[in-house]
Parts: C-alpha cells; structure tokens; sequence
C-alpha cells in the first residue's frame, strides 16, 4: 500500500509539474550554414552530428549557453547532443484556434498586409519571435510539402502543451 501510494504521489506530482511547459523546438539559423551536434556542452567536445541550416530538432533543456536537444536524422536514427545557442532559432509550438475556425497568416505584423495562408483551427505553428501583438512563426504550405515564414495575431493560437 504504501509503495502504492508513493507511486500515486509521484505521478501526481510529475503530471502536475509537467502543466506549465510547453514544447520547444530548435532551428538551425547559422552564419556558417551548419552547425556542430557535441556529445558534451563544450566546443572541444566530440562532434557527433553536423546540421545544416532549417535542420530541426527538439530543445530538453538549457545548461548555460548550451542547448541538450534530440535530432532525428534523414535516416530516421535519434541523436542527442548539444547544441551552441549561438547556432539556432529557439521556438515554441503554437496551435491555431480562432473563434473564425481559421487564422490569416500574413506577410508583415500588421492586419492590412499581405495574405500568405488561411490556416486551419488545430493547424500547428512555430512561434520564433513577438512583434507587439503578432507571432513569427514557421507554418507548413502545399499539405506540408513545403513549409514558410509568416506572422500570426497573438489571439488566434494558443501554446500547445
């Protein structure tokens, strides 16, 4: 019973801390156009991967300048490694949900300009900067062959968990 116990209170626990975090995603945005997959969070470290610039890949935690992340390979095959923060556009993942049914991605931060995609409500995002009431984000074009940058109203997605 009291193993039981513990074990319900941890899972209360870890379900309870795990509500506040949303997931993370990275970028590759280099100057170099590439960037070093290290198994340790040091430049001299042991480069495990090399990955090019829109390469992406999944942020589990910050030590410092560095990032501890997980990569899937062209080939399917997950690496985890670090990453300089220096290298790469960190994002938040955003879900579309307008009362609309729809959200307008547009070109620039402002209602008046261009149209790029009418995206879908639980169509997902990626959110890399604010611009006041706006989003940068990443979205996916051409039934997710394709993918582009554009700027959502804050009020038209929600961060997914």
């Amino acid at each position: 019973m009291k193993k039981f116990r513990k074990l319900l209170l941890m899972t209360m626990f870890l379900g309870i801390f795990s509500l506040g975090f949303s997931k993370m995603v990275f970028e590759v945005n280099s100057s170099d156009e590439s960037a070093n997959l290290r198994e340790k969070a040091s430049s001299s470290s042991r480069i495990l991967a090399r990955l090019d610039n829109q390469e992406e890949g999944e942020i589990i935690k910050k030590e410092g300048k560095w990032y501890y992340v997980k990569y899937k390979t062209r080939n399917g095959k997950m690496i985890y490694g670090y990453i300089h923060d220096s290298q790469i556009a960190v994002g938040e993942i955003y879900v579309v949900n307008s009362k609309d049914g729809y959200a307008n991605v547009r070109a620039l931060n402002s209602s008046s300009s261009q149209i790029l995609e009418k995206l879908s409500n639980g169509t997902k995002v990626i959110k890399y900067s604010e611009k006041g009431e706006w989003y940068s984000i990443k979205f996916n074009v051409n039934d997710g062959l394709g993918e582009d940058y554009g700027y959502i109203h804050k009020s038209q997605v929600r961060k997914m968990k």
